[in-house]
């Protein structure tokens, strides 16, 4: 009989030791929790991440060292699963936390049915939260392009072209200030700002200086988290004006530089983050505006040729009108003629009719 003992002892410690060890090779973090709060067991992993050991954790309550809170948190996962009776699952986000957890509390029941507590289980989420953030980011900033292909392709002038790109800007990135350069010989002109008066930035620049005139000789975008610490940006008047973070990109068609878009932040920021999404942008936008340039370009040949065709027409007019004249000098002058000579014909008629004199009384 003692020897049947002695085995069943060693059998269940054997077994607690192998539950234990398992209970802390999972990396979620794992608590037994009673039905007043009290946490009863706790793994390795949520005990590194409260930053205290296991034993320390044992008996205190939960809400205490996870929330700092004297009360639970008000949508705590293990308290809905008291009041309902069942396994609960729910998103947790607190300061204090620093992390996002996905929560279940499934509950842990005695012989008799009685509701015991839960074995609490949390996973950190910050991998997840992220890739979904990521995964909106990109699904709006293709729903950008988007919209920004069809519309600036269909929009005729530059000045329609560089108020949708800035709009775009301004709604999917959110900078302080967004802005568009046209390339004009040495110089890179501006052609449209969102918000207007935000940044008192110069309304031209050099091609080859500062960071907008490096990415349209260098012809590559340029980003600076910093203007303050980066040599590159010469410019005072944009650190003077308040600029902290910068990004250049060149707008080019083929070898043809067009201008640069620009966008500045009060901030530090890496707009190189979505440097993907930029470059792309800026792309669609260079050949907008090089199509609005060509369209320009046409109704400008067409003003001129309209002009021409005018000139031409007035110069047809005033011949025409010549002519006329001239012909009815002519019709005059041989009705004139033609009346002298009936006169000179009447006269000698007479003449003739009246007999030479022959002087007898």
């Amino acid at each position: 009989m003692g020897t049947d003992q002695s085995r069943s002892e060693t059998f269940l410690l054997g077994q607690a030791e192998d539950w234990s060890r398992t209970f802390d090779a999972i990396t979620d973090f794992v608590a037994v929790i009673d039905a007043q709060f009290h946490i009863r067991r706790v793994n390795r992993s949520m005990a590194a991440f409260l930053g205290m050991s296991p034993e320390a954790l044992v008996g205190r309550r939960c809400f205490e060292v996870m929330h700092q809170r004297e009360c639970p948190w008000p949508s705590c996962p293990h308290f809905e699963m008291l009041n309902r009776g069942e396994a609960v699952t729910l998103e947790v986000m607190d300061p204090h936390i620093g992390v996002p957890l996905l929560v279940t509390a499934s509950p842990i029941l005695g012989d008799d049915g009685e509701l015991l507590g839960s074995i609490h289980v949390a996973r950190d989420i910050s991998l997840a939260k992220q890739a979904e953030r990521d995964i909106q980011r990109i699904n709006q900033e293709l729903n950008a392009l988007h919209h920004l292909s069809r519309r600036a392709l269909e929009s005729l002038t530059i000045a329609e072209v560089s108020d949708l790109v800035l709009e775009t800007i301004m709604t999917v990135l959110a900078p302080d200030q967004a802005f568009i350069y046209l390339a004009e010989g040495g110089e890179l002109v501006c052609q449209g700002v969102r918000p207007v008066g935000h940044f008192a930035l110069p309304e031209r620049k050099k091609i080859g200086v500062c960071l907008c005139g490096l990415a349209a000789s260098e012809r590559r975008p340029l980003y600076s988290p910093d203007i303050f610490s980066d040599a590159r940006c010469t410019l005072t008047e944009c650190k003077q004006a308040g600029v902290r973070a910068f990004a250049a990109l060149p707008l080019a068609a083929g070898e043809e530089l067009i201008g640069v878009l620009g966008l500045a932040s009060r901030h530090e920021r890496h707009f190189a983050e979505q440097g993907r999404f930029l470059e792309t942008l800026a792309a669609t936008v260079a050949l907008a505006i090089k199509k609005a340039l060509v369209f320009v370009d046409l109704e400008r040949k067409a003003r001129e040729q309209e002009a021409l065709a005018n000139a031409r027409n007035q110069e047809l007019m005033a011949r025409n009108r010549e002519l006329e004249r001239m012909n009815d000098i002519f019709i005059d002058r041989e009705f004139r003629i033609k009346a002298l000579r009936d006169e000179i014909s009447r006269m000698k008629g007479a003449g003739l009719e009246a007999g030479p004199a022959t002087g007898k009384a």
